[in-house]
């Protein structure tokens, strides 16, 4: 097997809200778990999986309060992109559930791409959001 290749979470990462950069670093942390225990093919990595998708949701929820009450003009989009992974992952379980275990290097490979682009690229632009509105706020 194809060992997958980890994720490294980077300062240059930050959005300026140490909660959310250490959730940050949490998802990172677990995508690499995930792909360790998939690799090592010890048997059902739903649990671990499952507990991933938990923490990612309860860090959502996080990144939509921020977003909300620094008035982020992104917003909408951004919630759509939580929402359609959400979806994407509950359509990989069922498929996985119905007997598909094949689909594992799939789900996996899709949750680290996933989680890198999202907090590298798509969260940076609420990182960028926060900064200029505190520059603001201090100006004045």
């Amino acid at each position: 097997m194809t060992k997958l290749q980890r994720i490294k979470w980077d300062p240059v990462y930050s959005v300026h809200v140490e909660l959310l950069d250490d959730q940050h670093k949490k998802l990172f942390e677990s995508v690499n778990h995930l792909i360790e225990v998939f690799e090592s093919g010890s048997g059902d990595f739903s649990p671990v999986f499952n507990n991933m998708i938990e923490y990612i949701s309860g860090h959502f929820h996080q990144e939509h309060i921020v977003m909300m009450n620094s008035g982020f003009p992104g917003f909408a989009a951004h919630s759509r992109e939580h929402q359609q992974f959400i979806e994407k992952v509950e359509e990989f379980i069922q498929t996985y559930k119905a007997g598909d275990q094949d689909l594992g290097i799939n789900m996996v490979v899709y949750m680290k791409n996933w989680v890198r682009n999202h907090t590298t690229i798509t969260d940076m632009e609420y990182g960028e959001h926060l900064l200029k509105r505190a520059a603001r706020t201090n100006r004045s």
